[in-house]
């Protein structure tokens, strides 16, 4: 038997990508049962549900005996409320991003978690890209020396209209750190260390009548060295990039690409260090590469799921409390 028997609750724009994380991992996951409460999300995938269980109301969800894992993939404000009445009904819970909106209520589902015996995960899934792996490997083997800066840039484009509906206010989507900029900060403070907010301010340039301001800027203090974060939905016409730029005493190395997944630019002050790459390239990767090269985003959910099974500590729920934490400073350093 699969060690969870999954109930999903939510299909909405994420839900495929769940939907083949399930399929890819059924020898760990049995997917049982799901709902949401718009009949037309249903509808679109009714033929690849044939062989679930649709239940009539939320409630089941967490009453159903054939079931022991929820995963919830509803809108960000409702994943505390969700998650802690799933364990409070000895479910396992996967729940995507954000987990809570402050870290008061994370620690409270975590305590919870560990009285009822039952385990909770989050979905930060780009931990999982080769390229992060990579430069992992780089900043534990001194090879960029010592670290001097590090700067973090998101700039998308989404339509006027996006921020409607329950993205439509702080309340809840949680801002635009929240709702979009939390993975990548979860790398930069993955690798890095959470860094001190000094600075933050945020605007309104493209989604001016929104609730929601569209563009984050903050100042970090990472110790020994400072960085910088921008994080915009205000890119015309179309996504320009995600970057992460390292910059150390023997070099600096930039990852880009749509979600960090690729080696965009490295260099380094000697032969030697180019040869000491070349070696973690091949340890990491199984082949070296260069500047310019795309490695490639790894299969993120399925791998996500088969890691649950075998690497569950990376993706427990405290293992997002430090990037819950730090948006949180920006939030309320930043948001007007």
């Amino acid at each position: 038997m699969a060690k969870y028997q999954v109930a999903v609750l939510g299909c909405g724009s994420i839900f495929s990508r769940h939907l083949a994380a399930l399929k890819a991992n059924s020898e760990h996951y049995d997917f049982v049962a799901y709902y949401d409460p718009s009949p037309a999300a249903v509808s679109k995938f009714s033929t690849e549900l044939s062989s679930q269980y649709l239940y009539s109301c939320e409630d089941e969800a967490y009453s159903d005996p054939n079931t022991n894992c929820v995963v919830l993939l509803t809108p960000s404000h409702l994943h505390y409320a969700q998650a802690k009445r799933a364990m409070l009904n000895q479910k396992n819970v996967i729940l995507e991003k954000p987990a809570t909106f402050n870290v008061e209520q994370l620690l409270e589902l975590e305590a919870l978690a560990e009285k009822q015996g039952v385990e909770i995960f989050c979905v930060l899934q780009v931990r999982l890209n080769h390229s992060i792996g990579l430069l992992e490997q780089v900043i534990q083997q001194g090879l960029l020396g010592e670290i001097r800066s590090s700067s973090l840039v998101q700039r998308w484009q989404r339509p006027l209209d996006y921020f409607t509906g329950w993205r439509g206010t702080y309340a809840e989507c949680g801002g635009v750190l929240f709702e979009f900029g939390i993975h990548y900060l979860d790398i930069m403070q993955y690798l890095l260390g959470v860094p001190k907010v000094t600075a933050a301010k945020f605007f309104k340039t493209k989604f001016k009548d929104s609730e929601v301001d569209d563009s984050a800027y903050a100042l970090l203090d990472f110790g020994s060295f400072g960085g910088t974060l921008e994080v915009t939905l205000a890119a015309e016409p179309s996504n320009i990039e995600v970057s992460l730029i390292i910059m150390g005493s023997n070099g600096y190395i930039k990852l880009g690409g749509k979600s960090l997944d690729q080696v965009t630019a490295v260099h380094f002050l000697d032969e030697s260090s180019k040869e000491h790459y070349a070696r973690i390239c091949t340890e990491v990767l199984g082949y070296t590469i260069d500047n310019q090269v795309a490695i490639g985003a790894c299969p993120h959910h399925p791998e996500l799921y088969k890691q649950i099974i075998l690497n569950p500590a990376k993706f427990r729920l405290q293992s997002t409390y430090n990037v819950i934490k730090l948006v949180s400073e920006i939030n309320e350093l930043g948001v007007s």
